[in-house]
């Protein structure tokens, strides 16, 4: 018990602290290029994925007008994908614009809505976003900017959280992204960023392959499967948007659950990245995904194995400081509501419902028969 229990905090260990460290001393051994500050002439789709959007789609098309409007040979898809609302109607409003298309497509899925809309598209960089998505007019101009380097098959941008209601998830998820965020600005030094943020991201529109029925991350997995033939993933720092966290603990819970079961289910079709002999691709791959993923595996067997070392005076304190820490999040928990939690309480409660979330993810990828098929978490 005592080298599973010494394993299993080395992973967790490794995991948060000890990988980022790895990354800046493999940057030390790698060049740093930057890409010139010239003028690129691509041809852009701007995709916009909806379904019953209709209390933030017309916000959107006003704001995707302002974020392309410097962007030459630009074009600004919306896909609804069966909406039952006003969103149909909010966006025909909008088609005397030339650069506006609306494709409305029966209720599919949103990976199975773009399959469907990638044959459509004729332009070299498809830009991706979803409705309740702000971008600045400069988003979209910094996040192409990298494939004038033709090894570059996706970009990523820089995902900044709004929490207008102060709630204590949502100091959690801010905290969460920039530590992502930092990761991801590692990651790009070495040229393989481990997904892509699908709030902001464009890939090259030959390097699409079409997505599996049953794909609930359509970003991570079409980012990934442009590393896996070989092709860089870029993180654009100055690619910013902005996204309100969701007004309550349960809408953010039920998200996490679903992204948790998407990233358990991807790694059936993300198989290849597991091969350790691709080199940087599989460290990564392995290192902020796939040990990521485990991780409330290792809570839970380092809190079993701690039971059997109580005889021992040090494994005691370690046990206790278990306790404390649960104690804390379960606080975090009680006093969700409250607009002022000292960190003390919202971090262990973050963390603990995060990895939790993964658990249920787990196995709902197991035993619950997925679907495509999407709601939008309320913001």
């Amino acid at each position: 018990m005592l080298y599973i229990f010494w394993i299993l905090f080395f992973l967790i260990v490794y995991t948060y602290f000890i990988y980022p460290l790895i990354l800046r001393v493999i940057i030390i051994f790698l060049s740093d290029k930057k890409t010139n500050n010239i003028d690129i002439n691509f041809t852009i789709d701007f995709v916009i994925l909806a379904y019953n959007e209709e209390k933030v789609i017309e916000s959107k098309i006003l704001n995707s007008i302002e974020a392309t409007k410097n962007i030459k040979n630009s074009k600004i898809i919306i896909v609804s994908d069966g909406s039952t609302d006003r969103t149909n109607k909010i966006v025909k409003k909008y088609l005397k614009n030339s650069k506006i298309k609306l494709y409305e497509f029966k209720r599919l899925g949103k990976s199975q809505a773009i399959n469907k809309i990638i044959p459509k598209l004729n332009s070299e960089i498809v830009v991706f976003s979803d409705a309740n998505i702000e971008y600045t007019n400069f988003t979209i101009s910094n996040l192409i900017k990298p494939f004038i380097n033709e090894k570059v098959g996706c970009t990523c941008g820089k995902l900044v959280f709004r929490n207008p209601g102060n709630i204590i998830s949502g100091k959690g998820e801010s905290m969460y992204w920039k530590y992502e965020n930092t990761l991801k600005k590692l990651e790009s030094r070495i040229g393989y960023v481990s997904g892509a943020t699908g709030a902001v991201y464009a890939i090259r529109r030959n390097l699409f392959k079409q997505l599996p029925n049953n794909c609930i991350n359509d970003d991570f997995t079409i980012s990934m499967k442009i590393i896996e033939k070989g092709f860089k993933c870029i993180y654009t720092e100055n690619a910013i948007v902005y996204e309100n966290v969701a007004p309550s603990v349960k809408s953010e819970f039920k998200r996490h659950i679903r992204d948790a079961t998407g990233h358990y289910i991807s790694i059936i079709h993300l198989y290849k990245l597991i091969n350790p002999f691709l080199g940087l691709r599989s460290f990564i791959f392995w290192s902020h995904r796939l040990l990521r993923w485990s991780v409330p595996f290792f809570m839970i067997f380092i809190f079993i194995s701690n039971i059997f070392l109580l005889n021992l005076d040090f494994y005691f304190s370690i046990f206790l400081t278990q306790i404390s820490f649960y104690f804390l999040a379960l606080v975090g928990l009680i006093f969700h509501n409250k607009k002022k939690l000292s960190f003390v309480f919202y971090v262990p409660f973050y963390f603990t419902n995060l990895n939790f979330s993964l658990l249920v993810g787990f196995f709902n990828s197991l035993f619950y028969k997925q679907s495509g098929m999407w709601n939008s978490t309320q913001r």
